[in-house]
């Protein structure tokens, strides 16, 4: 086995120390990353970054006709049950009520956002803007401190943050970053930090009122209608003087956006070149679910299919932060007998006349062999899922990481390895 110092070459440190060092020179915290480090970046061909990049437009298509179909619905101009699906568990003053008050004009879909990808570039969910920022800036620090010439000749993501924000917004970005339902705040403040000479915040720089916010980020739609400032913001929002990140609307952080193009309600305002972007998935129901095959199965016909056929997630598809986060609500249907299968999909459906929905999506996964720090002291590699994630702004893809886990869900456990990507015609050899 190689040791952990001297795989981290000129930095000379156990890369733990080290990673803690810098997260305690920039936010006063070691706790900014708590996973496994990679023993190096991962570099990727030219045709591999591009395809990265490319996606972008598609998505942005996506989330744009997924926007469009949420208003038209809710105006009644198209099937009121779209945003039914969408609306009816919430509580009026987050569903019906607010929407039915919103100008639609202004909204757009999330200026920043992180895709979760299989290796092959399926996209398996979208996540909220923000959403590991903090970590892929405090591992592309350590790599770039380790003496990786890729990661010293890319641009961290906080000054590409900086600098896209600037030039979207028109003038200097004033931020207010609420971190309440953050799923990692010790990685988000790391990255407010290394953001703030190129960005002012409220809560951190001196001066700065809530009025003076020109920007605000959450990492859940509930959190920007009960902050302190929301009417105010509502209205600074609707004349152009403040702009939110995620937008305020129930869409972009429920998974039943995922099933908009292959469900039988939405299918049709979809192309194939968005259905191309996702595997399979679609809206369960207590009558049943349609297979990719276009059959249609009751929950009996399709928990009584062979395993090699049930190669399907379940995941919980609304918006409750409880359930749509970390991976709590989802559930691999070909490891449970047929009996078993059977109760979980009774179970998802039981509030579905409540407005509840679950979605199931064919199984997409990539394995593949990273070399990572032991925390004893050693380099290890092994065999892992992986889950590659691009970190998208307005002008484009900005950043990629990938995460591996020996586990079937990959999402940010202190066992899961990461490593950040660069593409290959930019940078000489890593060290």
């Amino acid at each position: 086995m190689t040791s952990a110092v001297h795989a981290a070459g000129k930095v000379g440190l156990d890369p733990y120390a080290r990673i803690e060092a810098i997260s305690e020179e920039v936010s006063r915290s070691p706790a900014a990353f708590s996973s496994l480090l990679a023993s190096e970046p991962r570099i990727v061909g030219a045709e591999s970054w591009a395809a990265l990049e490319k996606k972008y437009d598609l998505i942005r298509s996506w989330q744009q006709t997924s926007l469009r179909l949420l208003a038209a619905s809710i105006r009644e101009d198209i099937p009121r049950t779209i945003a039914s699906a969408l609306l009816d568990h919430l509580p009026d003053r987050f569903g019906w009520g607010h929407h039915a008050r919103l100008d639609w004009q202004p909204i757009s879909s999330p200026l920043f956002f992180r895709t979760d990808q299989a290796a092959d570039g399926t996209i398996l969910e979208v996540q909220c803007p923000g959403s590991l920022s903090g970590v892929h800036e405090i591992v592309h620090a350590y790599y770039s401190e380790a003496g990786f010439d890729c990661a010293r000749k890319n641009k961290p993501l906080s000054a590409l943050f900086a600098e896209t924000l600037r030039s979207h917004l028109g003038r200097p970005p004033v931020i207010h970053h609420l971190l309440d339902n953050s799923s990692h705040p010790a990685g988000e403040r790391f990255f407010i930090q290394r953001v703030r000479p190129g960005a002012a915040y409220f809560g951190f720089d001196k001066g700065v009122r809530q009025q003076d916010c020109n920007f605000v980020r959450a990492h859940d739609f509930f959190a920007l209608l009960t902050e302190n400032f929301a009417a105010e913001r509502l209205a600074r929002w609707a004349d152009g003087t403040c702009v939110y990140d995620l937008p305020p609307v129930a869409l972009f952080d429920q998974k039943l956006l995922l099933a908009f193009p292959f469900w039988d309600e939405t299918r049709g305002y979809f192309g194939d070149d968005s259905r191309s972007l996702f595997p399979y998935t679609t809206v369960i129901a207590p009558e049943g679910v349609r297979l990719e095959t276009g059959d249609w199965t009751t929950l009996e016909q399709f928990s009584a299919l062979p395993r090699s056929k049930r190669r399907y997630f379940l995941k919980y598809a609304g918006a409750d932060v409880a359930r749509n986060w970390g991976s709590r609500a989802v559930f691999r249907l070909d490891t449970d007998t047929s009996d078993a299968c059977l109760a979980r999909l009774r179970a998802a459906v039981g509030q579905y006349e409540a407005g509840e929905r679950w979605i199931v999506q064919r199984e997409c996964s990539s394995d593949e062999t990273v070399s990572y720090f032991a925390r004893e002291g050693e380099v290890r590699s092994i065999s892992a899922r992986s889950k590659h994630s691009a970190i998208y702004g307005p002008a484009g893809m900005m950043a990629a990481l990938v995460m591996f886990e020996t586990f079937f869900k990959v999402h940010m456990s202190t066992q899961t390895i990461v490593t950040v990507l660069f593409p290959a015609d930019r940078t000489p050899s890593a060290n």
